[in-house]
């Protein structure tokens, strides 16, 4: 099977680390997101999270720790035969920060997309993936509606009832499972 998998979120514990960095930077004291838009949750403007993301963008993606189970669950889709691609909307100027991150964690990779602003749909659709990994609801949904099912990492911004087409996974072991099962449906 050909699977999309995410990174931010998913296979790196980044909004963990981000949020950590956010409270130093902001003086604020967040405990758990709300929303996927990290602004609306600091209640600062796009531009504002854009600079402070953008003036540190070489450790902020240095320093999140991988999630839980996740190297090890590439590692067992792989070894089942199933092809890895990863499709992030991490832009092609972060390519080195995500390959030192990929490599000093030891995650497996050869395919990365770095579809920046861009929709993930039409990179899913292209590389004909056949399930997606993906951590953000909207992105969740867009793929489930082009007819492509989609595992959920279950995270505190996209809590809610979820439309067909689209699985929750609480965790990594639950992933590989639904995989293995070939309970996509």
């Amino acid at each position: 099977m050909r699977i999309g998998i995410d990174i931010d979120g998913v296979v790196s514990d980044s909004y963990r680390a981000w949020v950590r960095e956010l409270n130093q930077h902001f003086g604020t004291n967040i405990l758990e997101l709300k929303n996927y838009d990290l602004s609306v949750d600091f209640g600062v403007s796009w531009e504002e999270m854009g600079k402070f993301f953008e003036e540190n963008v070489a450790y902020l993606f240095e320093i999140p720790e991988p999630m839980s189970g996740a190297k090890e669950g590439i590692e067992r889709l792989l070894n089942k035969g199933h092809e890895i691609t990863y499709v992030t909307a991490r832009s092609v100027d972060q390519k080195e920060y995500t390959l030192n991150w990929m490599k000093k964690h030891k995650i497996p990779h050869e395919e990365i997309l770095f579809t920046g602003l861009q929709s993930k749909v039409d990179y899913v659709l292209e590389w004909e993936l056949e399930v997606m990994l993906e951590d953000y609801l909207g992105n969740a949904q867009e793929i489930s509606e082009a007819g492509v099912p989609v595992l959920l990492l279950d995270a505190s911004y996209n809590k809610g009832e979820l439309p067909s087409g689209i699985i929750r996974c609480h965790d990594w072991q639950e992933v590989v499972k639904i995989i293995k099962n070939g309970s996509l449906n």
